[in-house]
C-alpha cells in the first residue's frame, strides 16, 4: 500500500477511463478505508452507470465511507 494524500477525480472521469480498452488504459481505482482496501468498478441502474466497489463483505459501500471532498 502506498501511504499518499487523499486525491479527487470527477465520477464521469473514471467511468470514461474504466471504458477504454485495457490495453489503452492508463488507471485502475480503488479506496481504502479503515485499512481495507477494495477495488472500484462500474455498476449500472436503469442505464445510469455510477461507481461502486467490489463486493468485500463488510458494509456499508466503502466509497460511501469516504469523507467529503474540500
Amino acid at each position: 500500500m502506498h501511504n499518499s494524500k487523499p486525491w479527487y477525480q470527477i465520477e464521469a472521469d473514471i467511468i470514461a477511463e474504466f471504458e477504454k480498452p485495457e490495453t489503452i488504459r492508463r488507471w485502475n481505482y480503488y479506496t481504502s478505508v479503515n485499512g481495507r482496501s477494495v477495488w472500484i468498478i462500474i455498476a449500472s441502474h436503469n442505464g445510469r452507470k455510477y461507481l461502486k466497489t467490489q463486493g468485500d463483505g463488510y458494509a456499508p459501500d466503502n466509497l460511501l465511507s469516504l469523507k467529503d471532498c474540500p
